[in-house]
């Protein structure tokens, strides 16, 4: 199933396309109200007409960040155009953005560009930049001069004090610094000069300038950018208080506080930003600052996903994905919300849906299309996405051996269990040693099949002195994690002891089963048939090999047939029994055909044949399979479709003894 990391990034990022806008494009307008009596977007589009373009100008700040609002570009687009069009310069520097990014309206350069020279022409400082930008090594003496009076114009509007206008104005000129922009005109990066002027554009109520300090200073001072998130917070920058009711809750630069940050992150939330949701959702289901509850977490992440979040909908697809308080998993559900998550940026989501796409989960199977996700997933850096790719490599050992080695390096587990793998029968007995040290590690960093590679490492000796204990206590943990093989190793290293790990691996089987895995149904199976954990039940037995059978698993035929025909702990079915083991053996299983020869000599659901019998036991016993050498033995002992010969018997019983029949040594 696809899966998710199991630590607790931090979820929030400076909103898509607006980042653009205030970080990279220096178009940071002032995210106040700008010179307008109204006190929110809605208020201030509701005062917006041509003769107050500043209202307009005002409402669409609100939609386009998200201030107190939900963010919505596209209605952010058509305020700013009727401010532009009734002369607000701020407005056609935004126009000229959206056209240019793409944001809230379709991407059209040559419009942008005509925004950009309009403003800039009434002085705009941030549109003579962006056009410059734009221009580049085409028009380099162009650009140049245009740098050099926006920046000029971007410098006096920032002296003129601590007004909106010129915190807006200082905002874009620390972006200028912090991006280099301004290098082709002699003006260095500064780091330094651009969180002083941030500084001050926060300082002239600009809060956005605010978040992007923060955001700047969060790595080497987080108390500083707890407060400043906080300041933007109060201002309505509803990003900001996502990234302050993060903080809450992890004690980042300010003391640890649950309900603060629970609080801050549903303000957020229940304002319309998408991330407080998904946030918040994601501190539920891990349980950090809030009681652990799944159920508040699906319903966040669905709201989330409504809101148009992309990670979201992509956690929100994890759910679907996977059987948990008493829901069943809706496969196809979930690779409708992972295409949908992909198809808005999340990689995890892209990988996902990659892995259902190859093994036909919840939609038709199409391994080349999988391999294009896994490929694209893992180009953009999510590691579980290299680590599934290399399982789908054949006859590339080093391809393999690449792909997870950057898995590893991107912090998957898995990853560096398949390296250890890959490693453990090196030549050099320093590759020798780096498979002990990688299962070890990944097991650390809880890969469950890590644990479970780390115990075989030192139950077996491998390039280790053998360790019961240890490896006892690598299969327990392994067993803990979730890998059904460690369980099972447990369970039966334990002996009568081992009912509990038992249990558990039946668990993690059924769950396997339930999501549409034949191969666990049909060990689950033998779960019943053995009583390994349980009291044997065959005719529960019967129904998992059943539900495998029908999924294409020709294994699970045959063991059904075989309870079917025998009558072991079920009412005998001859017929259905005859031709499952006709369906299997036409599909290449030998175990079948010797059934079938059984079948055959006995009558049960056909004529007795003894030729038949014989041809079919004979095939069996041509392949290795000690009943049918068992059958052709008692076929010759009896001269039953072949010739009465004792001898003859003798040689087939001793095969059957040399494959494993130890009744006929």
């Amino acid at each position: 199933m696809p899966e998710r990391p199991r630590s607790w990034p931090l979820l929030v990022s400076p909103p898509t396309g607006v980042a653009g806008l205030a970080c990279v494009l220096l178009l940071a307008a002032g995210c106040r109200p700008d010179r307008s009596t109204c006190t929110d977007p809605h208020a201030c589009e509701d005062a917006c007409s041509s003769d107050e373009p500043s209202a307009c100008f005002a409402a669409a700040q609100g939609f386009m960040i998200g201030l107190g609002v939900k963010r919505q570009p596209e209605r952010a687009f058509r305020l700013f155009t009727r401010a532009c069009e009734a002369g607000h310069a701020g407005a056609c520097t935004y126009v000229g953005s959206s056209y240019e990014l793409g944001v809230g309206v379709g991407a059209d350069p040559a419009q942008a560009k005509r925004y950009y020279t309009s403003a800039c022409n009434s002085n705009e400082g941030r549109a003579c930049v962006a056009l410059a930008l734009m221009v580049g090594a085409d028009e380099s003496t162009i650009a140049e001069m245009l740098l050099e009076r926006g920046i000029s114009q971007l410098r006096r509007t920032c002296s003129e004090g601590e007004s909106q206008r010129a915190g807006s104005a200082c905002a874009a000129l620390g972006q200028v610094y912090l991006q280099g922009f301004g290098e082709a005109i002699g003006l260095a990066r500064s780091v330094e000069q651009g969180e002083r002027f941030l500084a001050q554009g926060c300082s002239g109520g600009d809060v956005e300038a605010c978040g992007s300090l923060a955001d700047q200073v969060r790595e080497r001072d987080s108390a500083r950018a707890a407060e400043l998130y906080a300041e933007a917070c109060a201002g309505g920058y509803l990003y900001a208080c996502v990234q302050s009711g993060v903080d809450a809750l992890l004690g980042a630069g300010v003391p640890l506080d649950a309900a603060l940050g629970e609080t801050r992150l549903r303000k957020a939330c229940d304002a319309g930003e998408p991330r407080g949701c998904t946030t918040l959702a994601t501190a539920y289901a891990s349980g950090i600052g809030v009681a652990r509850s799944l159920d508040d977490a699906r319903k966040l992440y669905a709201r989330g996903c409504e809101a148009g979040d992309a990670q979201a909908c992509g956690s929100l697809g994890l759910f679907y994905s996977t059987a948990g308080e008493g829901q069943g998993p809706d496969l196809e559900r979930a690779a409708e919300l992972f295409a949908g998550a992909c198809e808005g940026g999340d990689v995890t989501a892209c990988g996902n849906l990659g892995w259902m796409v190859v093994h036909g989960l919840g939609v038709a199977a199409d391994r080349e299309r999988g391999v294009r996700l896994l490929e694209r997933a893992c180009s953009a850096g999510e590691g579980r996405s290299c680590y599934r790719l290399g399982l789908q490599i054949e006859g590339n050992e080093a391809e393999v051996e690449a792909l997870w080695r950057r898995g590893c390096e991107l912090g998957d587990a898995d990853a560096c269990t398949g390296l250890s793998v890959a490693f453990i029968d090196g030549q050099s007995s320093e590759d020798r040693r780096l498979a002990v040290d990688l299962a070890r590690y990944s097991c650390q960093e809880g890969s469950a099949s890590g644990c479970t590679l780390a115990g075989e490492i030192f139950a077996l000796g491998w390039n280790v002195e053998r360790d019961r204990r240890l490896a006892e206590a690598y299969f327990a943990h392994a067993c803990e994690l979730g890998d059904v093989h460690g369980c099972e190793v447990l369970a039966t290293w334990q002996g009568e002891g081992g009912d509990t790990s038992w249990d558990r691996g039946r668990a993690l089987r059924e769950r396997a089963c339930e999501g549409g895995s034949s191969e666990d149904c049909v060990v689950l199976g033998a779960y019943f048939v053995r009583g390994l954990g349980v009291e044997k039940d065959y005719m529960r037995a019967v129904e998992l090999y059943g539900k495998a059978c029908e999924a294409g698993s020709v294994a699970a035929c045959t063991h059904r047939a075989q309870i079917l025909i025998t009558g072991t702990g079920v009412t005998p079915d001859y017929e259905t029994a005859f031709s499952l083991f006709e369906r299997s053996c036409s599909a290449g299983d030998q175990v079948a055909c010797a059934w079938l020869g059984l079948a055959y000599q006995r009558g049960r659901g056909c004529e007795v044949d003894p030729a038949r019998a014989a041809e079919y036991y004979g095939r069996g016993c041509e392949q290795g399979i000690a009943f049918g050498c068992i059958g052709m033995g008692k076929l010759h002992e009896q001269g039953a479709g072949v010739r009465k010969s004792k001898r003859d018997a003798a040689k087939f019983f001793r095969r059957a003894c040399e494959l494993g029949a130890d009744d006929y040594c």
